[in-house]
């Protein structure tokens, strides 16, 4: 009796030690062609959501139930489905540091430049003594490069300043949770004062603005940006200049 309870419990000991080394067990997809469409749904008719390049290696989810598919979770945190010929599937045990899998943060993630065509930004801040709110869509012809387009307004008991501009973006490290940038650019500016105490007279001025700032990425495809821009407003017989201190989100399409 004493045997034969022994034997069962060693079993059982068994079975539960097997059943979490399975369960400390995750199964990674590596790329091994040179670039693969990352898709919506488990077929190629669903909507294409992002491009994964070779050597990228990524969490597997699950097997579709038809054709031969895999859900694999994105650095963002967002989940895509990629063909199966298309990646090398190995499993990687929670323990092993051996770098056989992809360290996945559980906070931040890089922006979604990659696969991005339009980035539009909502920042607000200062500007000339004044609240400043601007709305900043911008093209991306290349995760490093793209071209922002600037509608902004500034507002205090002094008066209203409307700014419309254009200028070029270039993102530094564009693959990492945090992507430094630079912007410059130029336009116009329509002043509205309401005392001569005003940073602008009434009117319109060309305006030339530089800068630069900071993305911070984090899962989910969620962006914080922070920003310092210096703007010159040239009137008939001088130039003004004032800086802009902002923050604010970007969404991706």
């Amino acid at each position: 009796m004493t045997r034969t309870l022994g034997l069962a419990i060693a079993l059982g000991l068994g079975l539960a030690s097997a059943r979490a080394s399975a369960d400390d067990v995750e199964l990674y997809a590596r790329v091994i062609v040179d670039s693969t469409p990352l898709r919506s749904g488990p077929s190629s008719a669903y909507r294409r959501v992002g491009v994964a390049l070779r050597g990228e290696t990524f969490l597997v989810r699950r097997r579709s139930t038809q054709g031969y598919w895999f859900q694999i979770e994105r650095p963002d945190g967002t989940l895509a489905w990629v063909m199966g010929d298309a990646v090398y599937n190995h499993e990687v045990g929670l323990g092993d540091d051996t770098g056989g899998g992809p360290r996945r943060s559980r906070v931040f993630a890089p922006p979604p430049l990659l696969d991005a065509h339009v980035e539009i930004a909502a920042d607000f801040g200062a500007l000339g003594g004044g609240g400043f709110m601007a709305v900043r869509p911008t093209f991306v012809l290349a995760p490093e490069v793209g071209i922002e387009v600037t509608g902004a307004t500034t507002v205090s008991r002094a008066g209203r300043l409307l700014i419309a501009g254009i200028g070029g973006v270039v993102n530094i490290f564009p693959r990492s949770p945090v992507v430094p940038f630079l912007a410059v650019g130029g336009g116009i500016a329509f002043s509205d004062p309401n005392a001569d105490t005003f940073l602008l007279q009434s009117g319109s001025a060309a305006m030339l603005v530089g800068g630069g700032g900071l993305r911070f990425g984090f899962r989910q495809r969620i962006t914080v940006r922070l920003g310092v821009r210096v703007y010159v407003f040239f009137e008939p017989d001088r130039y003004v200049t004032q800086e802009e201190y902002s923050g604010g989100l970007s969404v991706f399409f």
